[in-house]
């Protein structure tokens, strides 16, 4: 990355943050104003300490999302699109889910307050998405449905199946295994059912997670079609997002939260993103990023042969 585009950061990333911060506000008074109670805060917290936490988490935010921006090859409207899903439900939606059935705090208390909790977030989502959209922009764009037909087209329908199926049960058992891992450090933490934590059974927990996984996967493959780029990038700015996103509120701004809770969870999220990238990547955009480098090497070996056939033809030597 050049310098110049390197210091640029330094003002597009507040920008960013305060598109987010407009979107909270526009949040907080549009929900009300159609009827939506507010949710209790969460016991030992106050909304304007949140809201601080906010600000650097917005950056971050967006400081991960920006290389998700720039990689993908289509024009700002997609991309914008791709991004806010992918902050929205990631950072939202799919953290809703999970913590109505792990908390009892006043944002997922009842079927009414978690609706409320994941449209809250739908307004910064899309404000920041679209200010990521607009400032980090890819070198080039293509064709939208020339890149979707050339990512199905470059597998048969068994093979597809399969992958995907791999990629749905991927989630899960990402997710267990690395759980497993850090329960000995968290786990009284719930048994006590401290910080409005609890613990939820096997039978809720198999069929939660099944369902995220679906969600996750249809957020992440467009990001995964429309990449332009080598396949280590993309599992790096995949994976960074899904982290930064999914411990957003359970980890970066949850200041409240004890350090070995926040340490250990982020460390099993950061694991949980990383890997779970890598499986996407492995199994659905492998063969697409070979094939892609494949044809842009042609192109340029054409481009290359033209240019040297009009260069003997205009040489008077040569003739």
């Amino acid at each position: 990355m050049k310098l110049k585009s390197s210091l640029s950061y330094l003002w597009k990333l507040p920008l960013c943050g305060l598109a987010y911060f407009i979107g909270m506000a526009i949040s907080g008074m549009v929900l009300p104003a159609v009827g939506f109670p507010t949710p209790e805060m969460p016991a030992g917290t106050d909304a304007n300490t949140i809201m601080l936490w906010y600000l650097p988490g917005s950056m971050i935010l967006s400081l991960v999302l920006s290389f998700v921006s720039r990689g993908l090859r289509v024009n700002w409207f997609l991309r914008w699109i791709i991004l806010a899903e992918l902050t929205w439900v990631f950072g939202a939606v799919g953290m809703v889910i999970e913590s109505f059935f792990f908390m009892t705090t006043g944002a997922v208390s009842s079927i009414l307050n978690a609706l409320f909790t994941v449209l809250s977030f739908l307004s910064p989502s899309l404000f920041v998405s679209g200010a990521i959209a607009i400032l980090f922009r890819p070198l080039q764009t293509e064709s939208f449905l020339h890149s979707l037909n050339t990512f199905f087209s470059s597998r048969n329908v068994s093979q597809w199946s399969w992958r995907f199926v791999s990629a749905l049960l991927a989630y899960p058992l990402i997710y267990f295994t690395f759980g497993l891992i850090v329960q000995p450090f968290i786990k009284d933490f719930y048994a006590q059912g401290m910080y409005e934590l609890t613990t939820p059974t096997w039978g809720q927990l198999i069929p939660l997670q099944l369902a995220r996984s679906l969600i996750f996967l249809l957020i992440s493959l467009p990001v995964v079609i429309w990449w332009n780029g080598s396949r280590r990038g993309l599992w790096l700015a995949l994976g960074s997002s899904i982290f930064t996103l999914t411990a957003f509120m359970a980890i970066i701004t949850a200041y409240w939260f004890p350090w070995q809770l926040r340490l250990f969870h982020g460390l099993e999220l950061l694991a949980d993103g990383l890997v779970y990238a890598g499986a996407l990547v492995m199994l659905l955009g492998r063969e697409q990023a070979e094939r892609r480098k494949e044809a842009e090497n042609v192109q340029k070996e054409t481009f290359t042969d033209r240019t040297r056939i009009r260069n003997l033809q205009s040489n008077p030597r040569v003739r």
